[in-house]
């Protein structure tokens, strides 16, 4: 039996997989790295080979996806409807899906998924506040029940901002204006506005986790050592290699799949201690009902247009949802850079990144007929499995765009991960958000930390992003506020804005950044282009980068070449 590790480092590789030869020593760093890949993104593995390691790619967006909707359910007041949990889940995987394929195949053809973004969940948050939710409401049979019956309609308001943000973005893309609003953006205001929205969510995170510290604590611990600890240990797995025979392949699986082991573990302890009777009907971390709940749902459920009504929209949530749109291309950005380069790719060129911007656009406008309340950006978490696979290849990516897809349609699956004990969610709550907000953190790594004007910048937006939402989140819960002005959209607008600490934080910084004297060199602007910038072999950043049927066009019709978002490499 071969061991298929000691040529691969971890999984088996056709002769010539990656097509590259030898090259100069002064070669750009991305064919240096593009060399060490077994598969870079314009190479293919075999069908069965793209099919496992898409669904690896699919396991680890898999958490993060699904939270978002659990996340989610206390603002829309559906806490403990598992049906309609259940539906949210289903649906943002489907657009999930749908926007990864559309960015795999026509937008920066790069190996990267597309899901649920948080920036947009904090979004939603400031906008529910003006709807807060009743201890216990009354159905149309008489009976009390703990979720709002009339949830759609809640759904449906984030739905028709998102719609209307969305087409703003579509068109920044399209018209090549994303790279002027980015001008006045730097590393200062990108981490603000990513780790307020981390910070933000503490409330959240402690909720969820008090109703049973134990059991969070031990999910934390859990995904602590199966991510962190055992991130270097390889699993051998049998493999069969058509021509090679039985071999042995070695991957990182703890580290790969640490928050669905994680919560199986966790969920299994609940189980057990719930048939002991040491958890008693009404605890948190009981798993009692599981089984009605998912017999009660249908296998096949289909996401659809319409499905919570007729999309609505208002001015604050409108404004509220551009600014999420705002952040969601700068969080996307540095993720199509950092995926070409582990990917083997040249930097991303202008046109493929305006192209970038479109799709996610139209991934954030089908989101918006479909239904989840959020937008979808870029995932971090799977351009980082690149770099453990060494595999780069789009194939990879899309084979995962499809099982979100197939996932998104089995009713089941939905209701019985909403079924989640709270206190599971809150260890993986506390883990991620920790995350979300060392992320935004990473992004001082260009600027000068020993520089008075930087850390007064920092300190002031990063605390006053926390700050005035928690004042107005107070103000708000009051009959009579400082917030009511006698205008109820011009009150629903400052409730959102005011309630929003990445919008908050990320004006103040935005504007102290631009305002305040400084260097590029300073504020970490020259640092964040040069890491950014376009270089590499022309042919084969076309060959990666032109899209095939715009293409075809463009040498029909050259002056479409003139459009901001087709190959202009000549």
């Amino acid at each position: 039996m071969k061991d298929y590790e000691k040529v691969t480092n971890g999984i088996p590789m056709e002769n010539g997989a990656n097509g590259d030869t030898a090259h100069p020593e002064d070669e750009d760093e991305y064919m240096r790295i593009r060399r060490g890949l077994k598969y870079p993104v314009d190479k293919n593995p075999s069908i069965p080979m793209s099919i496992i390691l898409g669904f690896q790619q699919y396991l680890i967006m898999f958490g993060p996806t699904f939270a978002i909707p659990v996340i989610l359910a206390p603002n829309l007041c559906i806490k403990g409807n598992s049906i309609a949990i259940g539906r949210l889940v289903n649906t943002m995987f489907m657009v999930s899906g749908i926007s990864t394929l559309l960015q795999v195949f026509f937008g920066t053809r790069l190996p990267i998924i597309q899901s649920a973004s948080y920036v947009y969940f904090a979004v939603a948050q400031g906008l529910m506040a003006s709807f807060p939710c009743q201890d216990s409401y009354m159905t149309e049979d008489g009976k009390n029940v703990t979720y709002d019956p009339n949830w759609e309609d809640r759904v449906a308001l984030l739905q028709g901002n998102l719609i209307l943000a969305s087409t703003i973005q579509f068109v920044l893309g399209g018209f090549g204006l994303a790279g002027l609003l980015l001008k006045f953006i730097g590393p200062i205001t990108i981490t603000i506005v990513i780790s307020v929205v981390g910070l933000s969510l503490i409330d959240v995170a402690v909720y969820s986790a008090s109703q049973h510290w134990g059991i969070s604590l031990g999910m934390v611990i859990l995904i602590t050592i199966l991510s962190e600890y055992l991130k270097n240990v390889k699993v051998p797995i049998p493999v069969y290699r058509r021509g090679q025979g039985c071999g042995v392949t070695r991957i990182n699986l703890f580290s790969m799949m640490s928050i669905i082991f994680s919560i199986t573990i966790m969920w299994l302890i609940c189980g057990i201690l719930t048939a002991t009777n040491v958890f008693k009907e009404g605890n948190p971390a009981s798993t009692r009902g599981l089984s009605e709940k998912i017999a009660e749902a249908s296998w096949l459920y289909v996401p659809y247009p319409g499905q919570f009504g007729m999309p609505k929209a208002s001015l604050g949530g409108f404004i509220g949802m551009s600014a999420g749109m705002i952040a969601g291309i700068i969080e996307s950005l540095g993720d199509y850079y950092a995926c070409a380069k582990l990917a083997g790719a040249p930097p991303p060129p202008k046109y493929a990144i305006n192209r970038a911007i479109m799709m996610e656009g139209l991934g954030c406008f089908i989101a918006g007929l479909l239904g989840p309340g959020v937008g979808v950006t870029a995932y971090s978490e799977n351009v980082g499995a690149i770099s453990l696979t060494k595999v780069g290849s789009r194939a990879v990516i899309a084979c995962s765009g499809i099982f979100m897809l197939v996932i998104a349609c089995i009713g089941k699956v939905g209701v019985l991960f909403s079924s989640l004990p709270e206190p599971i969610i809150g260890g993986m709550y506390i883990v991620m958000f920790g995350i979300i907000a060392a992320v935004g953190i990473s992004n001082l790594q260009f600027v000068d930390l020993t520089s008075s004007r930087n850390i007064f910048i920092i300190g002031l937006s990063l605390y006053l992003g926390l700050a005035v939402p928690a004042w107005t989140n107070d103000e708000l819960s009051k009959e009579e506020n400082a917030l009511t002005t006698g205008n109820s959209e011009f009150d629903t607008l400052l409730a959102v804005i005011l309630s929003s600490g990445m919008i908050v934080g990320g004006a103040i910084a935005c504007f102290l950044d631009n305002t305040l004297p400084g260097t590029d060199e300073e504020r970490g602007i020259s640092s964040y282009r040069l890491a950014t910038k376009a270089e590499g072999n022309k042919e084969l950043r076309r060959k990666i980068y032109a899209e095939p049927l715009m293409e075809m066009l463009a040498k029909r019709f050259p002056i479409l070449r003139k459009l901001p978002f087709v190959c202009s490499d000549e």
